[in-house]
């Protein structure tokens, strides 16, 4: 008790001392909550545009069409799809198919500005059974979508809203689609645009380009085969079973591609930037830790007579050791306590706002093009409790480890040197 008395009482000895150094814990602290919540809330928004829209709970393919999968062939379809959906049925999980491949989207002047050609991915879903998975056909309802969604025997196409912008698309265009058919041949398709999506996925509002199953099973000449099947499973331990006793059951010439797989250009942005944010992490609590030890050192040197005549006293040095812990532990928790509380108030408005992202790069609409990633311009923060515990607990044992060496440093002088010096 007579230890806890001595560290409280100095630890106010030195007030403008232990504020200052408290401060730059607390201002460490606030950067590190405020970054944390920010890219949480960017990752978890992207991630569900990619659930949402292209992943659901994986993707059934062939091992051959994924190592291809730049080229999206034909050629790798799944065939045998009789085998795979009375897997899929046995196993009560919900599925629907999918045909992506590349074609060159023709458009002629009158009514589009000028002649032009533009190369897209095309992406045939079933219209009834889609909505099951993903949430293209709800898009249909959003205020700033317009036309219908496609429908069996519909030989129309939808696109997303900001392609449809880019190429002077409205809903009634005649577009013609030029693509080579699972047996090699050129094919074409003369069609007109039925509608026009605006999604919660950035890369479906610039890219997506949507045609109905049959007509892409009857164009492409597929016999009933597709290049994949969206699968979806309960969160949690049920799903993971599930999945599991999908993937025992495959034939060996299939797998089931994860989020990260199809993500990997997300995912790879993401890993840069978790390790650019365990950097600033690192940094400041250096920064911390060198500003509580230059802090406890002065504070030892200045009490040296002080802790000659404890330790001639009687005091162990571990005791001495254990009050100046305690002491630097408490500029740790008081710089803890304002960075949490400072830190909680400035998220509050990047939770309910968010910040402009797209503003500081100087770029228009509400996503950000980076080629082989698109990301919202608009981004909002969350609330993390893990971040809070985190960033409070390595600020207070930083904070108490940075005691040690000049304690230690103090203490390897004998009980004479120290009333000496």
């Amino acid at each position: 008790m007579l230890v806890i008395k001595m560290a409280l009482k100095n630890l106010f000895r030195y007030k403008r001392r232990t504020i200052i150094t408290s401060a730059a814990i607390a201002v460490g602290l606030v950067f590190y909550i405020l970054m944390d919540s920010l890219l949480l809330g960017w990752y978890g928004s992207t991630e569900r545009q990619y659930i949402d829209y292209e992943v659901a709970s994986g993707r059934i393919v062939k091992k051959s069409w994924w190592e291809e999968k730049d080229r999206l062939p034909l050629s790798r379809s799944i065939e045998n799809t009789g085998e795979i959906t009375s897997l899929l049925d046995n196993l009560g999980i919900n599925y629907t198919p999918r045909t992506e491949f590349k074609a060159d989207l023709i458009f002629y002047k009158d009514p589009f500005p000028e002649d032009g050609v533009y190369p897209t991915r095309v992406v045939a879903i079933d219209p009834e059974q889609d909505g099951e998975i993903f949430k293209l056909a709800d898009s249909i309802d959003h205020e700033h979508s317009r036309g219908e969604f496609l429908s069996v025997g519909n030989e129309g196409i939808i696109v997303g809203n900001a392609l449809a912008d880019k190429l002077h698309i409205e809903v009634g265009y005649p577009i013609r689609l030029q693509f080579p058919g699972k047996l090699g041949y050129q094919e074409i398709l003369d069609t007109r645009v039925i509608g026009i999506v605006k999604t919660e996925a950035h890369l479906v509002n610039l890219n997506g380009v949507f045609i109905t199953m049959d007509t892409a099973d009857y164009y492409l000449e597929m016999a009933g085969a597709v290049t994949g099947y969206a699968i979806k499973v309960p969160a949690g331990r049920k799903g993971s079973a599930r999945l599991k006793e999908l993937e025992r059951g495959l034939p060996e010439e299939y797998r089931i591609l994860g989020y990260e797989e199809i993500a990997a250009n997300f995912m790879a942005m993401k890993q840069m930037e978790d390790s650019f944010v365990s950097l600033f992490i690192f940094f400041i609590f250096v920064i911390a830790a060198v500003g509580v030890s230059n802090t406890m050192m002065m504070a030892i040197f200045e009490r040296r007579r002080e802790i000659g005549m404890l330790r001639a006293q009687g005091f162990t040095d571990r005791k001495i050791q254990l009050m100046f812990f305690m002491e630097a532990g408490g500029i740790g928790v008081i710089g803890t306590t304002a960075g949490l509380f400072l830190g909680a108030l400035a998220n509050i408005p990047l939770v309910e706002i968010g910040m402009n992202y797209g503003a500081l790069l100087q770029a228009e609409g509400d996503f950000i093009d980076f080629g082989s990633m698109v990301i919202d311009s608009y981004m909002k923060g969350v609330w993390s409790a893990q971040s809070f515990f985190n960033g409070g607990f390595l600020a207070i044992l930083v904070s108490s480890l940075a005691a040690y060496f000049p304690t230690h440093r103090m203490l390897k002088k004998s009980i004479p040197d120290n009333l000496r010096m």
